[in-house]
């Protein structure tokens, strides 16, 4: 799982599926999560979509029962969940006003991994099933692994700024000032073959993400484009939450669980809203990072 949180959700009618995925979406933001929602009206949509990846990238699925124009919701849980080759085992809520009909269902198949719901009481379901697939992956190694891939994305966007600036009406400010970073490093970039700004750049062992961020934090000043201390905040808030996820110790102190940093030694109690806000922190960076890529042409 990634910030993004991915629902494949079938369903006919639009109106209420905008309307409740605007309820999920606010939920899921409480939660530190993004949401993708991909819709799919019939049954020919969902194998469509199954061709792509086998639903792979998918945290939850949601099925109405009921589908104009299409077989009943069963029919499409039955080949989710047949797949022999790529098995989909992923959480499923199968919802209906006709609540006994797909209880029924449930019973005549044997679906298994599939929770049910009425229409009226959806929001409550779906709280209560999201919630238990965020628990799911808010242990130390996973949160590791989203922390690292999130970070790596928020690298790639900083360069792709970073070049962009270097092609700007301020590139020699800030080739000027990358040089002036660089110049802290005690090593002869040149017999690395880096003499080229960009090359320099695109480097992350020598241009690594503090410089980075440094780089986006002078644009704030030079043009006013970001937010104020963007370079401090970033490490505090990215940095450092990596760094920390990347050398710890897991242990459990007074009932709860702490990381303990094996560099400095420092400990950090690990629960859910620890989580909640590394997730809200990373996503923060991003919405600044891409704001302010798209105010560069």
């Amino acid at each position: 799982m990634r910030i993004e949180y991915k629902i494949l959700w079938v369903e006919d009618e639009k109106t209420w599926y905008e309307d409740t995925k605007g309820l999920i979406s606010d939920y899921l933001e409480d939660m530190g999560f993004v949401v993708d929602s991909k819709l799919c009206k019939t049954f020919d949509e969902v194998k469509t979509e199954y061709s792509l990846n086998q639903l792979k990238d998918y945290d939850l699925l949601l099925v109405d029962f009921s589908l104009a124009g299409s077989p009943d919701g069963d029919e499409i849980i039955k080949f989710i969940r047949e797949q022999k080759r790529n098995p989909i085992l992923t959480d499923l809520i199968f919802y209906s006003n006709d609540i006994e009909s797909v209880h029924s269902s449930i019973k005549k198949y044997e679906f298994e991994g599939v929770y049910t719901s009425h229409r009226k009481d959806f929001i409550t379901k779906a709280e209560q099933v999201i919630n238990t697939t965020i628990k799911k992956v808010q242990e130390v190694n996973t949160m590791r692994g989203l922390i690292m891939a999130e970070t790596s994305d928020l690298d790639n966007l900083m360069r792709g700024i970073i070049q962009k600036l270097l092609q700007s009406d301020i590139s020699e400010q800030i080739e000027e000032y990358i040089n002036k970073l660089l110049k802290e490093i005690d090593i002869n970039l040149d017999q690395y073959h880096l003499k080229d700004i960009k090359d320099k750049v695109d480097n992350s062992g020598y241009f690594n993400s503090l410089k980075k961020a440094k780089t986006i934090n002078k644009l704030y000043k030079l043009k006013n484009i970001g937010i104020n201390k963007f370079a401090y905040n970033y490490d505090l808030k990215v940095i450092s939450t990596r760094n920390l996820f990347a050398h710890v110790t897991e242990t459990v102190k007074n009932g709860q669980k702490v990381l303990i940093s094996h560099i400095t030694g420092e400990e950090e109690i690990f629960n859910e809203e620890r989580c909640i806000e590394i997730r809200k922190d990373l996503i923060k960076f991003r919405t600044v990072l891409e704001g302010i890529n798209n105010q560069l042409k």
